[in-house]
């Protein structure tokens, strides 16, 4: 028992290396830049409906270099939360009302400035109106879950 009373602690400062995100390492990121193009076209969308268009583009053949784990039935990808993170950091994304992302001003330059495959954007732009729609479907179902949850406090 007196040995126990003898153990010191000891605050230890721990050291965790993150890289420095720089709008270069951007530039080189096609699976960011697409994600950013997608933002952009989708006008705002959540961290969550994000997540459920680039599973349902994918699942259309269009691949955007992300891999999906559904927890409680919801899509997730640490490597969309990173991107969009980074996004987040730099400038490109705002996150707004509701939590919905958005193009900066400052995104809609770099967009025009950086070059994405003319391919993938005729395939997006002919996949989003069906996408769209069930997108609005998912935040109906969502907006109601919300309301009912008020409702209840």
């Amino acid at each position: 028992m007196h040995m126990m009373s003898q153990q010191t602690k000891s605050k230890e400062l721990k050291i965790v290396t993150k890289p420095v995100i720089a709008l270069d390492h951007l530039k080189s990121n096609k699976r960011a830049l697409k994600t950013l193009f997608l933002i952009s076209e989708l006008g705002g969308v959540t961290e969550k409906a994000l997540a459920y268009i680039i599973r349902e583009l994918q699942s259309t053949g269009m691949d955007l270099g992300y891999s999906f784990v559904e927890i409680a039935g919801i899509p997730t990808s640490k490597d969309l939360r990173e991107d969009v993170i980074a996004m987040l950091y730099v400038g490109l994304l705002e996150s707004g009302q509701n939590k919905k992302l958005s193009v900066t001003s400052q995104g809609k330059e770099f967009l025009a400035q950086v070059s994405i495959e003319q391919e993938f954007i005729e395939n997006l732009k002919s996949k989003l109106p069906e996408v769209k729609n069930k997108l609005a479907t998912l935040l109906a179902e969502a907006d109601l879950g919300v309301q009912k949850g008020r409702r209840y406090r």
